[in-house]
């Protein structure tokens, strides 16, 4: 059902979300079938049609015509933040982001909970019990991973290092934050959310034992209307069936 009762900035906000979520799971989508071990396939298989549900449940309220609009929009129109647009070949660099998304969105998504849309409070409360399963899957194979071989821990922790800056665009707010704010559709600015985050992430760090010179920046504005190196090729593979025959009605 499309909501007529939000305004444009509100729906922006929106957006940037469904966008990440859209592009999350695609890329962990990515993964079924080449993941390390069978369970890592299975586990991503999951998380990724999960991710995706969220996107769509959101863009629901959005338009009309879903699959369009998140499939065949230009480039320019994403709103999605870059550290969700990078490809990520390496494993453990799939990992790490796979546990700072995570992280991350169940932040976002208890801003929403309390939203003055109720069709967007319902959407968050079910999220939130998936997501639940996500940030455990994430931290459980994180700690059995960095407790094995010398070597694989070094190359999480590199990881680590390199995403960590990156995964602050999360918390790049688009122009419509404010109305967003204004009219209760969520709790929480990007700022705060960006504080929540950091410390949570932090938190995770001094359990594992793990000591980085990491002091948390503030995300760059403007970052969600500027696309990553390879969105394009990564946008062309999303629409590599529907340009078969883009007539056709699946």
């Amino acid at each position: 059902m499309t909501l007529t009762s939000i305004d444009d900035g509100a729906r922006e906000y929106l957006l940037a979300f469904a966008d990440d979520e859209h592009m999350m799971g695609s890329h962990l989508a990515w993964w079924i079938g080449i993941a390390p071990f069978l369970e890592e396939d299975l586990s991503l298989c999951s998380i990724a049609q999960d991710e995706l549900g969220h996107a769509i449940a959101v863009y629901e309220l959005l338009v009309d015509d879903v699959d369009h609009f998140a499939l065949r929009r230009q480039p320019s129109e994403y709103r999605s933040c870059s550290f969700v647009e990078m490809a990520l070949p390496q494993w453990e660099d799939t990992l790490i982001r796979h546990w700072l998304y995570d992280v991350g969105e169940q932040i976002r998504w208890n801003a929403l909970v309390d939203s003055s849309v109720p069709e967007l409070s319902s959407i968050a409360q079910r999220a939130l019990a998936e997501e639940s399963f996500h940030r455990s899957h994430s931290t459980l194979l994180l700690r059995r991973s960095l407790s094995g071989s010398e070597e694989a821990r070094q190359r999480l922790v590199s990881s680590m290092e390199s995403l960590l800056p990156q995964s602050m665009t999360m918390w790049s707010p688009v122009t419509g934050e404010v109305d967003a704010l204004a009219g209760g559709v969520t709790s929480l600015s990007s700022s705060d959310a960006e504080t929540a985050y950091s410390e949570a992430v932090q938190a995770d760090l001094n359990e594992w034992g793990i000591s980085l010179n990491w002091a948390p920046t503030s995300a760059p504005h403007n970052d969600r209307v500027a696309r990553v190196e390879g969105f394009d090729e990564f946008h062309a593979s999303l629409n590599l069936v529907l340009d078969l025959d883009p007539e056709t009605e699946w």
